[in-house]
């Protein structure tokens, strides 16, 4: 059946049949389907923008490669379309920065290509929780609230702190700030205040019509074990739970406390997930 198979990249206009195949398991997709809906197939070379690779097998697609602006491949593909996929993006752009995704199927990937198994520099073992409606446990929504542009340089403070910690570098100051500028806009950032500080934030950093992603939560050292973190997350999680949405998110298998805090409100584990970045 291998042979079969084409691979191309699908270019604007095809947003429609790419979404109808995504959209198939909203969840596991759903940093590709934002990044459709969100830009469609235009590639301006933001950082979320990037290429889809479609494998098509009589006339349909039937697996799908999302290669992003940063270099990091995304698939939605079963174990055959990936072989086939993966060997066409390498032939087309070379190897990836990186590769994310649930755990065995970037261990198939590695395991096929030792091309790719020899560049790996750093694994990143993972966990995606996902959060319905019925099993949401909210706590302490009274401290966060919605973060408004007034609250750009403090998210951008947090952010920067996050970053420091968490990834050992920063980025730059201008695309922190822009990132910030965007969430603010769109009202997908909350801040949580302590004595009238914000301390702490989260943030819905992809948003679809069927599942959000929630991310970059973080406080400052000094107000922890406060339960700010948990408000900032509650007060988004509730916004998305009630339009009828479920919340994914990803955290490192090794943070107990994020753990801790997401099991918390209600989260459950849905599969093991692994980020390769490689020389």
């Amino acid at each position: 059946m291998r042979g079969e198979f084409s691979c191309e990249v699908v270019g604007p206009g095809g947003e429609r049949e790419l979404l109808t195949f995504l959209e198939r398991d909203p969840v596991a997709n759903l940093r590709l389907v934002w990044a459709v809906r969100r830009w469609g197939l235009f590639n301006l070379g933001l950082a979320e923008q990037g290429a889809f690779l479609a494998a098509r097998h009589g006339g349909r697609i039937r697996g799908v490669l999302f290669r992003d602006n940063l270099g990091i491949w995304r698939l939605a593909a079963g174990e055959e379309e990936t072989g086939i996929l993966a060997r066409t993006a390498l032939d087309l752009w070379g190897p990836p920065e990186a590769v994310a995704g649930k755990r065995g199927e970037v261990e198939y990937l590695l395991a096929e290509f030792p091309e790719l198994s020899r560049r790996v520099r750093r694994r990143e073992e993972e966990v995606t929780m996902v959060l319905e409606r019925g099993r949401f446990a909210p706590r302490g929504s009274k401290l966060a609230r919605v973060a408004g542009e007034e609250d750009l340089d403090s998210l951008v403070r947090l952010e920067r702190a996050f970053q420091l910690e968490y990834l050992g570098s920063v980025s730059r100051d201008w695309e922190i700030r822009l990132r910030m500028l965007r969430l603010a806009e769109a009202g997908a950032a909350a801040v949580a205040l302590w004595e009238g500080r914000v301390a702490a934030k989260a943030e819905m950093e992809a948003v679809t019509p069927r599942a959000d992603e929630l991310g970059g939560v973080y406080t400052l050292p000094d107000y922890r074990r406060r339960g700010l973190a948990a408000a900032a997350c509650s007060f988004l999680c509730a916004r998305s739970l009630n339009q009828g949405k479920v919340v994914r998110l990803e955290a490192r298998e090794d943070n107990r406390a994020a753990l801790s805090l997401y099991r918390g409100l209600g989260f459950r584990d849905l599969w093991p997930h692994l980020v390769v970045v490689f020389s």
